[in-house]
């Protein structure tokens, strides 16, 4: 055992193991190594984080639909309203036959001026005659009758008192004079009435005009029962009335003595002007619409009765109209509505009333406020409440 021992004291003196020789820095530099490492591992966590956390924003930016507004104006010019209208003579007549007979001359055509009582027209009435000649006989044979009443009831009174007559035939002749002058009433009133007929077997003017219409020649039957078709017409075209139907929307706005202008196709160039005299009050049923009536002197005789005229009304402006791009409108389910844009960048709908359209613009009568912020031509997506942007669309980012 001690030589084993001895053996391994020699070796080792034998052979010297060199000392290791430490290196100066030690484990430093791996452990800024695994730093770095760990730096740059942490940084790109956190890079990665903030581009998800843009990409979200960016996502949830996109999401919110940019709109355009318009803002309600209001327009100080006065509205022209144009409307068709008619020209009718300031007093026309048609006239008919009263009495049954054949024509027997016509004196006046279309176009002639008339005075106020002229003859027209002359009709043949045998009928009539013979009526007229048995009236005159029936009130001769009425009056012969009375005076021989009266005698009888005059004698029969003077022997009332001598009692050589009764009392009660004395009061039958005065009654039988009272019938007889009755009588001869009757057929005088009957004589007048039949006088009254024949008066009418000459067709005259009722007024101072022209004649516009004439449908009766030499020969032609005519009678009260076939009066369809008048035998004349005259039309007083010193002045005339021009006929407008003026749209229910607008019917407030128009007043008694307001100016108008028309034209007519038959005078180009020339306009005419008319006050409003008078409405019909009422919106008729069947159009919709008010009757305006205009007057306007015609001494020239340029406007002619059943023209049409090309009617403007200048309406006065209404401060409580607002006017807005028509394209801002949506008519759907809920009627016509307009999108806003409230204080909090959310859409609301508002129901408007049309007062007028004029085509780019519409004037709403009620529904909006002049600070409204109106979306112009508003999305079908857009519901209410939705969040929204004002403005255009952005250009495209640097990360697109």
């Amino acid at each position: 055992m001690k030589e084993e021992l001895a053996i391994k004291d020699e070796l080792a003196s034998a052979s010297p193991v060199a000392p290791r020789k430490r290196s100066r820095f030690g484990g430093w530099p791996i452990l800024a190594a695994l730093a770095i490492l760990f730096a740059y591992v942490a940084f790109a966590v956190v890079q990665r984080r903030q581009a998800q956390t843009d990409l979200s924003v960016w996502t949830r930016e996109r999401a919110i639909p940019y709109v355009s507004i318009v803002q309600p104006h209001q327009d100080a010019r006065p509205q022209i309203l144009a409307l068709p209208g008619s020209v009718a003579a300031f007093y026309d007549a048609a006239i008919r036959a009263q009495v049954a007979g054949y024509v027997r001359s016509w004196s006046r055509d279309i176009g002639a001026v008339v005075k106020k009582g002229d003859i027209l027209a002359e009709v043949d009435t045998p009928e009539l005659d013979d009526r007229l000649a048995q009236a005159r006989e029936e009130l001769s044979r009425a009056r012969a009758a009375l005076a021989l009443a009266k005698v009888t009831a005059d004698r029969w009174a003077a022997l009332r008192g001598s009692s050589a007559v009764s009392k009660q035939s004395s009061d039958e002749k005065a009654s039988d004079e009272k019938v007889k002058q009755a009588e001869v009433g009757a057929a005088s009133a009957n004589l007048d009435r039949l006088k009254s007929q024949k008066a009418f077997a000459q067709v005259v003017a009722p007024f101072d005009g022209v004649v516009t219409a004439r449908t009766v020649d030499v020969g032609s039957f005519v009678s009260p029962e076939r009066s369809n078709e008048p035998l004349f017409k005259v039309a007083d075209i010193h002045a005339v009335r021009i006929y407008v139907n003026v749209p229910q929307i607008y019917s407030a706005r128009i007043s008694k003595g307001m100016k108008a202008s028309f034209t007519t196709p038959q005078w180009p160039g020339r306009t005419f002007e008319a006050p409003v005299v008078t409405t019909s009050s009422a919106i008729g049923a069947g159009t919709g619409s008010l009757l305006v009536e205009l007057d306007t002197p015609n001494s020239d005789g340029a406007l002619l009765p059943g023209s049409y005229a090309d009617v403007h009304f200048e309406l006065p402006v209404d401060p409580s109209q607002l006017r807005i791009a028509a394209s801002a409108l949506t008519i759907g389910e809920h009627g016509t509505r307009v999108a806003i844009v409230d204080a909090e960048d959310r859409v609301r709908f508002k129901p408007v009333s049309i007062a007028a359209d004029f085509g780019s613009e519409v004037a709403i009568a009620a529904g909006l406020a002049p600070a409204d912020r109106v979306i112009d031509n508003p999305a079908d997506t857009l519901a209410e409440g939705d969040k929204v942007r004002i403005g255009g669309a952005p250009a495209a980012s640097a990360r697109e």
